[in-house]
């Protein structure tokens, strides 16, 4: 839960964004020193555990000063954790009210109250519904193999992407293209393309041009393909031998119009990382372990990009086309493509390790953190955005309020998103059952 660190900062910038210093903004709210004093000294009490002491300290500035703000916030944080979901509900409205939708520290209270009161109902009303998507997929006996291209996006790869092109071309069910872009390469990558391609004429097809983005050689190297399904390798991994056969076998024999398989993380040399490299793979691991534990594989994705990459993608030519493509996003084009191709089908995900992920201290995933967040960010609030208009979907189990009702808020609540929600939903949410136990905001 938020704590009132951020009020108490009264001069740094305030969290709802309008660029004003907190106390010339929401913190114009703030009591004199004998209030913020007992404010600091709830805070202290509540983080050492001492919840009625804080409590106390609360109530007496609500004794001097009915209704201030900030110490009603409080109390409701207090009562979240103290398990009375009611009062904490009622509080934290009436702080929301007072303080805006964009003070994101009390919308997140609120959210939590929220998603404790509608976690259990929602999750009964859409009971049937989670039993219906959680039944196995019948494998159909095609008339005719479907044809499947491997496209590979490269650029600057000059040490991997021999290797990457020789992974494609052994595998043991052969694809029927495979098709590279280079996004303008400054390295000897072209060089080493032209020659592979020289070699294996009729097999491999080659553009290079000029660099426009990770997307667009994506995007460009699809369009260029005439296969059924397509799928991505990047000029720096490599495929296990066995990974178009799984893909055919596993998805598109299932009638899946697009999946993911698991990856395999491998340092520079093809062997294991490095220790250095502990963290970040224990992290990826992890976000991918949780698939089994949503609702649905499509649900997974609102946790995080469980695909970890743009090479674990398998899709159809045609859902590619539905979608329009890979997004102009340097970080998340593949998280927000899975994202909205949820929308048209559910995913399968072949939980093996069938793509070698390789870290070689270069890798757009381990650019900046700052940078990465506010894209995804964005990107979210376009989903939520997106998905609270939308009153239909191809995708029966599609992860969309219009087919779960209030488990969807709820786990976006529970993943950290409240914050990236539309402007009032949370507090439409709020509203909804306060009227319900008939508890006035």
């Amino acid at each position: 839960m938020t704590d009132a660190s951020t009020v108490l900062a009264r001069n740094s910038r305030c969290p709802c964004g309008s660029g004003s210093r907190y106390k010339h903004c929401h913190g114009s709210r703030v009591a004199p020193s004998i209030l913020q004093a007992r404010l600091s000294e709830g805070l202290a009490q509540q983080l050492a555990g001492r919840f009625e002491d804080a409590r106390r300290a609360y109530a007496s500035i609500l004794d001097a000063r009915p209704g201030f703000t900030d110490a009603v916030h409080m109390l409701g944080v207090l009562d979240l954790m103290q398990g009375d979901l009611d009062s904490g509900l009622h509080r934290l409205r009436g702080a929301v009210a007072q303080l805006g939708s964009g003070f994101a520290p009390a919308v997140h209270n609120l959210a939590l109250a929220v998603a404790g009161h509608l976690s259990i109902p929602a999750t009964a009303a859409s009971e049937s519904l989670w039993l219906a998507a959680r039944a196995p997929r019948a494998i159909r006996a095609h008339d005719s193999r479907r044809s499947i291209a491997i496209v590979v996006p490269s650029h600057n790869h000059a040490a991997y992407v021999e290797a990457a092109l020789a992974s494609a071309l052994a595998q043991d069910r052969p694809a029927d293209e495979i098709i590279v872009v280079d996004d303008g390469s400054t390295d000897s990558s072209v060089a080493t393309l032209s020659a592979c391609a020289r070699r294996h004429a009729g097999r491999v097809r080659l553009v290079a041009r000029e660099a426009r983005g990770a997307h667009a050689a994506l995007n460009e190297a699809v369009r260029a393909s005439s296969a059924d399904v397509v799928a991505i390798l990047n000029s720096d991994d490599l495929y296990a031998p066995a990974r178009l056969r799984r893909l055919e076998e596993c998805v598109i024999a299932a009638g899946a119009r697009w999946g993911f398989t698991r990856s395999e993380f491998i340092g520079a040399d093809g062997g294991p990382p490095g220790e250095s490299w502990r963290s970040m793979v224990d992290t990826h691991r992890r976000l991918t372990d949780r698939i089994g534990c949503a609702d649905t594989t499509g649900f997974a994705f609102l946790s995080g990009n469980v695909a970890i990459s743009t090479g674990t993608l398998v899709f159809e030519r045609s859902l590619f086309d539905a979608l329009g493509g890979f997004r102009e996003l340097r970080y998340n084009h593949d998280w927000d493509f899975a994202l909205r191709a949820t929308r048209l089908a559910e995913p399968v995900f072949v939980d093996e390790p069938l793509y070698r992920y390789r870290i070689h201290g270069a890798n757009t995933i381990l650019e900046s953190f700052e940078q990465r967040k506010r894209e995804a960010d964005a990107m979210l609030r376009d989903f939520y955005a997106d998905a609270a208009d939308a009153r239909d979907a191809a995708n029966p189990f599609a992860p969309l309020p219009a087919v779960w009702g209030d488990l969807f808020w709820v786990r976006a609540i529970e993943h950290g998103h409240a914050a990236l929600l539309p402007p009032g939903v949370v507090a439409r949410l709020a509203d909804r059952i306060l009227d319900a136990i008939g508890c006035a905001a």
